[in-house]
């Protein structure tokens, strides 16, 4: 069982040439066309901790026209020091491919709450 640990939000228009941007600077494995309406996940990559645990990163377009980076890992706890640093950087990634990042306070599936 993964448990999701963070959520960025990505704002901005995603066209082909920015998905590319996102997966380059995220440094995801293609997944998924953009040109397909069912298609929800874009991009992933696994990340292998020291003591074994695995983390998940996805790029995913959301039903209403939204993007989301998020984090799932194979235990739920996972050390500050090191969500924090891969916060930092998927929110530099997230910048680097010229789009506006939001972390969400608490992680969540679907598109943002207000």
């Amino acid at each position: 069982m993964m448990h999701l640990i963070l959520v960025v939000d990505i704002h901005g228009e995603v066209n082909q040439s920015g998905l590319e941007r996102l997966r380059t600077t995220l440094n995801l494995k293609k997944q998924g066309r953009l040109t397909d309406d069912w298609d929800q996940e874009f991009g992933y990559r696994m990340i292998e901790s020291a003591d074994g645990r695995r983390i998940k990163v996805s790029l995913f377009r959301e039903f209403d026209g939204s993007w989301v980076v998020d984090a799932s890992a194979s235990a739920p706890d996972v050390s500050t020091d090191d969500l924090a640093l891969l916060r930092a950087e998927l929110v530099e990634g997230v910048t680097a491919a010229q789009y506006q990042a939001t972390v969400r306070a608490k992680p969540t599936y679907g598109t943002a709450k207000e």
